[in-house]
């Protein structure tokens, strides 16, 4: 299923390695867009670390050409992920430095940046529905503290309005988005 979402192409796939793997076509196509999969059999963090992509969570990775706010794509990203998780009812959620959200304690989304020739490909993983893998890592996902279950088509559309408005932000104001970044650090 391909469709487009505030603006974006969306590519959606059943499986996949890891959607930073399939992001990089978009990349040799000059394109940008957004790859996202029900499942990653190799997704991975930071360090080449392994992201447990069970199913259920959302897993995207988000094509950018470089630009003026590409910069600050880190600390934007963040904000919306803490955004986008305020209107799912998830509160007090924090940035562990520099890609990881967490409330209470445990991981929640992590977000993993590349800069493949003049685009940025960033790599989001959201643990959105209660899994034994998640649990037994010591991960915490949004069914858990909501009580409530949540469709990742509408999590990627709140996601992308959080990004188009903070992008907009940044672009008018960077000092500000930066401020509300480092507030948002667990300190």
């Amino acid at each position: 299923m391909n469709m487009k979402i505030e603006g974006y192409p969306v590519y959606y796939y059943e499986e996949v390695t890891s959607t930073m793997d399939l992001a990089k076509n978009l990349v040799k196509e000059g394109r940008e867009g957004i790859i996202v999969a029900e499942v990653q059999t190799e997704g991975r963090g930071r360090y080449g670390r392994k992201w447990l992509s069970p199913r259920g969570g959302l897993y995207f990775s988000f094509v950018l050409k470089k630009s003026k706010i590409t910069d600050f794509l880190s600390e934007i990203i963040c904000l919306c992920l803490i955004e986008t998780m305020k209107n799912f009812g998830v509160e007090n959620c924090k940035i562990k430095f520099p890609n990881d959200i967490i409330v209470k304690g445990k991981k929640i989304c992590g977000v993993l940046i590349e800069k493949v020739e003049s685009f940025y490909i960033t790599g989001i993983g959201i643990n959105v529905k209660k899994s034994k893998e998640l649990e037994e890592n010591f991960y915490i996902c949004m069914e858990d503290i909501t009580g409530k279950k949540s469709e990742v088509k509408d999590i990627l559309t709140i996601f992308l309005k959080e990004f188009r408005r903070i992008k907009d932000l940044a672009e008018k104001d960077i000092e500000y988005v930066v401020k509300n970044w480092s507030e948002n650090l667990v300190k």
